[in-house]
């Protein structure tokens, strides 16, 4: 085994990478089911195909300003509370189509998250050819064909156009027309997986600095922890050993659930490649089982370092309060037993206080540093848990295949449990409960 400090000390910033990206893809994950992210996505994208752009500036996708970026916020806020522009637009109509509309889940969430390419194309034709289309009697090329030119539909100008020049490369054929709907379906949803992993990183780098300054993730200050005190790296690398299982099957279901779409194809076998990962999407359970795991580690990781969140000081500031109230009554009784009672109470209640009443961390004295601590494992948090999966499995192995140390100390006072809800004792012997 290769004992070597840099080394530790980087499989122990992975760790901690890992443990809060986990915890915040799970946030993640909630929030996007809480608000309906992928459907909003996916609507956004059939926005894109099916109504021109509207605004100045539309036609200028290269052109990169604050005021580009002002507009599309305003825009996504404008279409989060209000998806329809109109009752006639062709997007209304579409979603409105009994083959869209009964995908979705319920009332709260009409909306579907998914859709394949003959859903989309499907859709469009029975809406081209009108509901007069029996199938028999009626020639449903010349049906869309007349659709087309003459605008049943009211389709805007660049959305039409698109669709009149499938329709000639189809060589005005519904069958092959369908087929190029599907193509353009599939080209826009590759770019559209994109754009959700784009937001998804966005979301993870927010959550990511609202954990790090609520449990004070300072990636400068656990560096210099962890170079320093051995007992804390070593308690560090043996629970980020002990964890490589469990995190393993958090980082499948993670990868499981930040996807829209795994293939572009239409054909049956993919189509049921799709529909098995969607279905295989983890239960509100297990995330609040792995959520409730990861927060136990997470305490157990504070213990560690000794590095205390804002609710830590919070709660430092109440005891103080607290034992200020005992001492005062303790002065004003002249009762000997009430009074002994009292001192044994504030006994007990300093003992209760003892973790919050701790001074700040010596690693933490620079506000500004410690604010860019924050910052760096904002970003390390966005990079998303499978990258720090992967890293920690390579640094593990590393470790694992050089030589053996001659004069490998053994943890002392350190208990890990795979559980991670039983005690871990921390730089001064406090216990932590995870």
């Amino acid at each position: 085994m290769l004992n070597n400090v840099v080394l530790d000390v980087v499989i122990g910033l992975v760790f901690i990478y890992l443990l809060y990206s986990l915890l915040a893809t799970i946030v993640q994950e909630m929030i996007a089911s809480r608000f309906a992210l992928r459907a909003r996505m996916l609507q956004k994208a059939l926005r894109r195909m099916l109504e021109d752009d509207a605004g100045k500036g539309a036609n200028e996708p290269n052109t990169y300003s604050a005021a580009n970026y002002l507009r599309e916020a305003r825009d996504n806020t404008k279409w989060f509370f209000k998806p329809f522009s109109s009752a006639d637009s062709l997007l209304y109509k579409f979603y409105s189509h009994p083959s869209i509309k009964y995908l979705g889940e319920g009332k709260l969430y009409k909306k579907p998250s998914y859709l394949h390419g003959h859903n989309f194309s499907q859709t469009l034709i029975h809406l081209l050819r009108g509901e007069d289309y029996d199938g028999r009697s009626q020639n449903e090329s010349e049906l869309i064909r007349q659709a087309l030119e003459k605008n049943t539909l009211d389709i805007n100008n660049e959305t039409l156009k698109q669709l009149k020049l499938l329709f000639a490369d189809s060589r005005q054929d519904s069958y092959l027309f369908k087929h190029k709907l599907e193509d353009w379906f599939e080209e826009t949803m590759q770019r559209t997986t994109g754009w959700y992993k784009k937001q998804s990183q966005v979301i993870l780098i927010i959550i990511g600095f609202v954990f790090a300054v609520a449990f004070n993730v300072d990636s400068i200050a656990i560096a210099k922890i962890l170079m320093k005190d051995k007992k804390a790296r070593e308690q560090l690398v043996q629970l980020a050993v002990s964890r490589q299982k469990e995190y393993g099957a958090i980082v499948d279901s993670v990868k499981k659930i930040t996807v829209i779409r795994t293939e572009t194809k239409t054909d049956s076998s993919t189509v049921t490649k799709i529909d098995s990962i969607i279905q295989s999407n983890p239960s509100d359970k297990y995330l609040d089982s792995a959520y409730n795991m990861l927060r136990g580690d997470a305490e157990t990781v504070q213990g560690i370092l000794g590095l205390r969140g804002i609710a830590s000081k919070k709660d430092s500031g109440v005891c103080k309060e607290l034992l200020a109230g005992f001492d005062s009554a303790i002065k004003k009784t002249t009762d000997s037993e009430k009074r002994n009672q009292l001192i044994d109470a504030r006994k007990k209640a300093s003992e209760c206080c003892l973790t919050s009443v701790q001074s700040s961390s010596p690693y933490q004295t620079n506000s500004f540093i410690v604010f860019i601590g924050w910052l760096i494992t904002a970003f390390a948090i966005s990079l998303g848990a499978p990258f720090w999966f992967d890293l920690l499995n390579k640094l593990v192995k590393l470790r694992e295949s050089g030589p053996q140390a001659k004069n490998t100390s053994v943890i002392d006072n350190a208990v890990v449990t795979d559980s991670g809800s039983n005690p871990v004792k921390d730089n001064n012997n406090l216990d932590i409960k995870g």
